[in-house]
């Protein structure tokens, strides 16, 4: 079981292991056994918050941020460190996405249909982008637009 240290709604697993967390709604990536194995990733990868490397509380708060331990429990995890607190699917898909894309301009990291299968899912994404866009800079609102027009919420 990938490491979990003590969390709290302002120090919180994110990411690629949040979106591995398996959600009621059904969404999320489906590596589960790889994302949570010991040692999978660093830290600073997956947890985010106060006092962390990544850390996008000055733009959604605690908006999102959730007590997974159930959900971890449910999948057979029982991490020594409880409350697990995580990101739901959307904030971590933010998570990432203002990291992995908003920040570096590579467009093609976070891909929505492979996480969001349906319109409604999508929209839950948008939803926290909608209230991220304004606090951001002016390469991260274009990379934002180009990532919009590649990752639309209607789907094909």
């Amino acid at each position: 079981m990938l490491y979990i240290p003590p969390t709290n709604p302002n120090h919180y697993v994110s990411s690629i292991v949040a979106l591995n967390i398996i959600s009621p709604k059904n969404t999320g990536d489906w590596h589960s056994a790889a994302a949570l194995s010991q040692n999978s990733y660093p830290l600073e990868f997956y947890l985010y918050g106060e006092n962390q490397s990544k850390n996008t509380h000055h733009l959604l708060g605690q908006q999102g941020i959730i007590d997974g331990t159930q959900r971890l429990n449910d999948m057979g995890y029982y991490p020594e460190n409880t409350p697990v607190w995580i990101a739901d699917h959307p904030r971590a898909c933010v998570d990432y996405l203002y990291y992995a894309v908003l920040k570096t301009g590579s467009i093609g990291r976070v891909m929505l249909d492979e996480w969001f299968p349906n319109d409604e899912d999508k929209q839950s994404v948008y939803a926290l982008i909608n209230a991220l866009e304004p606090n951001l800079t002016d390469d991260e609102r274009e990379n934002l637009q180009l990532w919009k027009r590649k990752n639309p919420i209607m789907s094909s």
